[in-house]
């Protein structure tokens, strides 16, 4: 198996890339101009590891290049000469940072760690592996060191024909209330689901994430905020899926979902404070109106996301646990 380490801000898309992406089925978050276009806004260079067998794109690898900062929330346009590896999917917390075709290739990840071992030299100390969910550790490469566990990932099985049997298996008093708040904000606001590009611009959804991103500042290490090229590519990529709140013209409330033929991902969501001319209870009614629209595209099911899990356990979603795991070199 060979390796080929890519830096996306400067390196062209291999000629297979989106070949690759479609047969293994990854979401539009891995298309290469995405990738491109987040390495360029990140606050750690981005790697990308693509394995080959007999010339073959096989799998990837895709993986922040951490070293020891000075000042936080500056980008860092070189890699350092000593850090750690940590591998993730970029912009999406809801996936993991390595995936391949087909059944899983036990030589993957191996000669992806060896093939950076070997570019980044002996200051590098080891890996950070996110999102390793139970019973995968024994494929990670090397001997584990530290584990910890992160948020449960919301996942909904959606075997029901109509939004009436997923109603029907919720608490009564959750249905009821849900069933109200439904019926409320569609007779005061616009609320419309469809493709992202028809309903949303680049603008106003970099302006809903910010606000959105205004109450997670206090966490130790905030997730940057997407940038506008990211957006645009994201909201273009006929992949994404948008549900918007309007009154009058003015969003409210957007939610981009990454469209996908069986589990689509619930990306990000963003509302407007209810004090600066918002509405309650927004977050609530969008995953109804999420759900309505996964089963009504003959989805499987609908991956809700990280946090708030005790809301998302209430709607009925499966809570699949998972760790970070630190190997080192």
């Amino acid at each position: 198996m060979r390796v080929e380490l890519l830096d996306p801000r400067h390196d062209p898309e291999p000629g297979d890339w989106e070949e690759l992406r479609q047969a293994a089925g990854q979401r539009v978050t891995w298309r290469y101009d995405l990738l491109r276009a987040y390495a360029w806004s990140a606050q750690a260079p981005l790697a990308l590891a693509v394995a080959r067998r007999d010339g073959r794109a096989v799998g990837a690898v895709a993986a922040s290049l951490r070293s020891p900062r000075l000042r936080r929330g500056a980008y860092a346009d070189r890699r350092g000469p000593a850090g750690v590896v940590d591998v993730h999917a970029p912009a999406n917390r809801s996936q993991k940072g390595w995936w391949w075709r087909g059944d899983p290739d036990p030589d993957l990840l191996p000669a992806c760690t060896r093939a950076l071992r070997r570019h980044l030299g002996p200051g590098w100390r080891g890996t950070v592996w996110r999102e390793v969910s139970d019973g995968e550790a024994a494929r990670l490469p090397g001997r584990l060191g530290l584990r910890l566990p992160t948020a449960p990932l919301a996942t909904l099985a959606l075997p029901w024909p109509d939004l009436d049997q997923w109603y029907a298996v919720l608490d009564p008093r959750r249905r009821d209330s849900l069933r109200r708040r439904a019926r409320t904000i569609a007779a005061e606001l616009s609320v419309r689901v469809g493709p992202a590009g028809e309903l949303v611009s680049a603008d106003e959804a970099a302006r809903m994430r910010a606000e959105n991103d205004l109450k997670h500042r206090s966490r130790l290490t905030p997730a940057p905020p997407l940038p506008l090229p990211y957006l645009e590519a994201l909201i273009g990529s006929g992949e994404c899926v948008a549900l918007t709140y309007r009154r009058r013209g003015r969003l409210l409330g957007l939610s981009l979902i990454l469209d996908h033929a069986a589990w689509p991902i619930c990306l990000s969501w963003g509302a407007v404070p209810v004090e600066q001319g918002g509405r309650k209870h927004l977050y609530f009614d969008g995953y109804v109106r999420m759900i309505e629209w996964a089963i009504g595209a003959g989805r499987s099911g609908l991956v809700l996301g990280k946090g708030q899990a005790e809301v998302k356990s209430d709607l009925g979603a499966e809570l699949v646990t998972s760790s970070a795991l630190a190997v080192p070199w």
